[in-house]
């Protein structure tokens, strides 16, 4: 089977098939000897952030010289890039080889395409004798495929808001409920300062497991920013300044959290991280899609984000008032899925948003752009709303209309979309 063809296959499983569970993915990985009980792991949940701490926490413990694992999930470009040993995406080869096994043991074609995608990595991790794996979940964590481990050094929650609530609950205490899933008996936990609702579902959880609760009470300062360069300079909390390539105004509290973790492994586990581990690691630390700025030779400016809920439109909203471009003229390329909360969403964009196009991002749960751009017209009265087909058609509409900035926002799909397309019109990314 050629690498092409291992991948149809698995789109064949329908990644917009989501059903939660934990006995499918645990009979098919006895089948294997449990592979993902021969590493430790750091397990990563929340709403928004995860990501990005998750980016951190593994950037900082490779800069110290440990061997890392990182799955992550939604992808950008490739699901290869789901599943990264000591930075790197798994090969071509090893992901056929290892796909094929999987496929041949599931011949109900019971498994989901985040259950294939996840034995897949903690198969990977355990060949390749990782140190430490940082995990992050798909959705939720009681019921997410990830949380078949069983003894995590450190359990993360990086937020709570509403998404997903159609599989998590309608208010904060029942989501942070299933995102408390992932503590386990004795294991430390960790959380920025939560909606006193949502940490009342945590602490139920840490004090009936026994699992000591840190909250981390305070981001670090942003003591500079470089906006060009997709950076910016944080005060750390030994005093000294520590260079984060990633913007965006919650970077501050993902890389405290971060941080945190870090310190309770230093000082509790056999992992020795140092300052100038964390001030390497926070320096190299790369997640694109995320207030990730672009720019043309003719000297425009594209920023692409992957906000695709309430919070995050909130995060990006705030970061782009801070930004220089917040005061340019600014043309609007929107996309979302269909079963997130788009008037939320758009009601947490900046409100002087005065031209928008309105897209369908290439994912069978995509918003269709007809419907997007009628919400936008409602949140946006005097906005002008147009819709398109596909991208590269919103970026043809681009072309005839006067502006100095372009954000392309919604979906990571879209996201995805944009760097491939913007890229070949001559846009490049600042921080190299």
């Amino acid at each position: 089977m050629t690498l092409e063809k291992s991948l149809q296959t698995l789109e064949g499983r329908q990644e917009h098939r989501i059903v939660p569970g934990l006995d499918r993915i645990s009979r098919h990985l006895s089948l294997l000897g449990y592979p993902h009980r021969n590493f430790r792991s750091i397990h990563v949940a929340g709403t928004n952030g995860k990501g990005s701490t998750c980016a951190i926490l593994e950037s900082a413990l490779r800069a110290a010289g440990y061997k890392t694992g990182f799955y992550l999930s939604p992808h950008l470009e490739s699901p290869r890039e789901r599943v990264r040993v000591s930075g790197e995406w798994i090969s071509e080869e090893d992901f056929k080889r290892l796909l094929e096994k999987i496929l041949r043991l599931d011949p109900e074609q019971e498994l989901t395409y985040f259950e294939i995608l996840t034995s897949l990595a903690f198969q990977y991790f355990s060949e390749e004798k990782i140190d430490v794996a940082i995990v992050e979940t798909g959705l939720g964590g009681r019921l997410d495929a990830t949380n078949v481990i069983e003894k995590p050094l450190a359990s993360v929650i990086t937020s709570i808001d509403f998404d997903h609530t159609n599989w998590l609950g309608n208010t904060l205490q029942e989501i942070a409920r299933e995102k408390a899933g992932i503590i386990k008996k004795d294991c430390a936990v960790f959380c920025p300062r939560l909606p006193e609702a949502a940490l009342y579902s945590i602490q139920t959880r840490t004090e009936s497991l026994g699992a000591p609760l840190n909250i981390v009470e305070t981001s670090w300062a942003v003591k500079k920013i470089d906006w060009g360069k997709n950076s910016q300079i944080l005060e750390t909390p030994w005093g000294e300044e520590a260079k984060l390539t990633l913007l965006g105004s919650s970077q501050g509290r993902n890389a405290a959290l971060a941080w945190a973790v870090l310190s309770y492994l230093n000082q509790n586990q056999d992992l020795k991280i140092s300052h100038a581990d964390v001030q390497r690691g926070l320096a190299l630390v790369s997640w694109p899609g995320r207030f990730e700025v672009l720019s043309a030779p003719d000297g425009k400016t594209a920023i692409l984000d992957g906000a695709h809920n309430p919070e995050a439109m909130r995060n990006f909203s705030s970061t782009w008032a801070q930004s220089p471009w917040a005061k340019t003229e600014a043309l609007w390329v929107i996309g979302m899925m269909r079963d997130k909360d788009i008037y939320s969403s758009l009601k947490s964009l900046p409100q002087e948003a005065r031209s928008i196009i309105a897209v369908s991002p290439l994912h069978p749960r995509a918003a269709r752009s007809a419907d997007l751009a009628k919400i936008a017209r409602e949140v946006f009265p005097l906005a002008r709303v147009c819709e398109a087909n596909n991208l590269e058609q919103s970026l043809d509409i681009c072309q005839n209309q006067g502006w100095e900035t372009l954000v392309v926002c919604g979906s990571l799909y879209l996201v995805d979309w944009a760097r491939k397309s913007l890229a070949k019109r001559g846009f490049k990314n600042g921080e190299k």
